[in-house]
Parts: C-alpha cells; sequence; structure tokens
C-alpha cells in the first residue's frame, strides 16, 4: 500500500499535478461536506427515518459524487497533460509516444480524478455517518441530525484552516467564508422545508 502511494506521488511529481491533486482534494471534500448537511437535513425533514432508505440515499448521493468529481477532474487534466506533453515534444523536437513521460501524461488525470472523486465521497459519508448510526441504533434522529450539523462545522473550519496554511491567508480569512457558505447552505435548506410545507 505505501509503495502504490509513493509510485502515484512519484507520477504526481513528474506530471506537475501534484499541487493540483491536492487543491481538488481539498475543495472536492469541502463539496462533500456541503452536500452531505443538506442531504441530511433534508432527510430529517421529510422524516426519512428508515435506516436502509436513509442509507440508500447517502450512498446514491456519496457514488453520484464520486463519479462526477472524478469524470470532471480526470477530463481537465487529460487536456492538460496533453497540452503540456505537446509543448515539451515541440521544444525537444521529438517524439515521447511510448516514454515514461506519455505514461505519466496518462497516469496522472486518473490519479487526480481519483482523489477529486474519493474526496468528495468521504465528505458526504463522513457528515451523514453520525445521523446514519442514530437510525441504526434505533435513537432520536434529531439527536443524529445535531451530530451530523456538528460535524460539518467542525470539517469545515478543519477545511478553512488547512486552506489558510496552504495559501498563506490571513487567520480566520477561509474559516469564516467556509461557515458561511455551510450555514447558508442549512438556512436555505430549513426555508425549503418552510416552503414545500406551505404548497
Amino acid at each position: 500500500m505505501m509503495e502504490l502511494i509513493r509510485r502515484a506521488r512519484e507520477v504526481l511529481s513528474i506530471a506537475k499535478a501534484a499541487d493540483v491533486a491536492r487543491r481538488v482534494a481539498v475543495m472536492n471534500f469541502f463539496d462533500g461536506i456541503m452536500v452531505g448537511s443538506g442531504l441530511v437535513l433534508g432527510m430529517f425533514l421529510s422524516g426519512t427515518f428508515s435506516y436502509q432508505a436513509a442509507l440508500m440515499t447517502v450512498l446514491s448521493v456519496a457514488v453520484g459524487s464520486a463519479i462526477s468529481g472524478f469524470t470532471g477532474a480526470w477530463i481537465a487534466e487529460r487536456i492538460e497533460q496533453e497540452h503540456r506533453l505537446r509543448k515539451l515534444e515541440e521544444a525537444i523536437l521529438a517524439d515521447l509516444k511510448g516514454t515514461l513521460y506519455q505514461r505519466v501524461a496518462r497516469s496522472a488525470p486518473v490519479l487526480v480524478g481519483t482523489v477529486n472523486g474519493l474526496s468528495a465521497a468521504f465528505g458526504v459519508g463522513i457528515v451523514a455517518m453520525p445521523f446514519l448510526l442514530s437510525l441504526l441504533l434505533n435513537a432520536d434522529p434529531l439527536i443524529g441530525t445535531y451530530a451530523s450539523v456538528t460535524v460539518s462545522l467542525g470539517l469545515l473550519v478543519t477545511v478553512g484552516l488547512a486552506l489558510e496554511r496552504a495559501l498563506h491567508l490571513r487567520t480566520v480569512f477561509a474559516v469564516k467564508r467556509l461557515l458561511t457558505a455551510g450555514l447558508a447552505t442549512m438556512l436555505l435548506v430549513l426555508a425549503m422545508d418552510l416552503l414545500v410545507r406551505a404548497l
């Protein structure tokens, strides 16, 4: 496993895609957190308290997020790597077909896409886990919802701090914005619930 991770890092380094992979991992984890928050609140407000139904809903959303994240990142990085490879061939006046550079150019988009997709799916799953556990254990779904919201806000703070450290931003610059986005999502879901009930 460690050898596989080491080789993946080497590929990303040679392809100059390591920074891209880190960036998309953070941002798509954030996306997953937001989706998970909306999903949990939606299930609670709609009265989806069957463990099987809730689990299937979470898994479906996580799979959709993973495939969407993988596809978008794979296409974007594939275009970038092909462009980089063509520029390198023009610079050295040589065909790089069958070389290490071509293999790396093909592998890097898959790795970036995989990181992207898994990050989004993990975000959804981690946020939804407390709610699912409350249903599995026949506990009060409200407690599970509160726990999921708490986990969501905690993860947003963690992601914000990571972004501030990586991008050398002012203290709490990213944290405030991510928390605002998270709270706005929750308030909008609550507002939509009131609207739907009024119809």
